[in-house]
């Protein structure tokens, strides 16, 4: 089931009309690394982030895919990683903590293949510094996406693993008669 709402998670992102960086994808990419196999935590996200990153940048966008998305998918493997601190232990300030690593992880590397790929910012220390700051906005909404869907999957999640464990505990009625 959570293979399932992560790709509902990424599809929703790409199919909906939100704010640039807010996308439910973010906080999916905690609840993997928390949640799924481990030996599944990583490579499954970002292969299912891959497949869509390269369908909306060569569909959706009319753009060429190039090497420095691959620090992209590095970036998505940074979050996923960061998410798998929360599998043992869950705690409302652990959480927290963790969405703001992960989106911190995902703006340093994933706008330093901006700088250093794109072409729109010199090679230089201003060129790097520049870069970072045009991206500030976008920081924002990866970190408020990632706290506001991190906390909606692992809430959800919390809530359908207690209320079946309470179905469980449930005496049988009885059929005595």
């Amino acid at each position: 089931m959570i293979y399932l709402f992560f790709v509902l998670a990424v599809l929703a992102g790409l199919f909906t009309n939100h704010l640039p960086g807010f996308m439910p994808a973010f906080g999916a990419l905690l609840f993997c690394g928390a949640r799924m196999k481990k030996r599944d935590a990583i490579w499954f996200p970002v292969s299912v982030l891959a497949v869509a990153d390269w369908t909306a940048t060569t569909q959706l966008f009319q753009m060429q895919v190039k090497w420095e998305h691959a620090l992209t998918l590095v970036a998505f493997a940074a979050m996923a990683g960061i998410g798998g601190l929360l599998r043992n232990k869950l705690t409302v300030w652990r959480l927290l903590g963790c969405s703001f690593a992960g989106s911190s992880a995902y703006f340093l590397l994933s706008n330093f293949g901006v700088w250093l790929g794109w072409g729109v910012y010199p090679h230089t220390r201003e060129g790097l510094v520049a870069c970072y700051v045009a991206a500030l906005p976008y920081y924002r909404s990866a970190t408020l996406s990632t706290v506001v869907f991190g906390a909606i999957l692992f809430g959800g999640y919390e809530f359908m693993c207690r209320r079946h464990h309470d179905k469980q505990l449930e005496p049988e009625p009885s059929h005595a008669g």
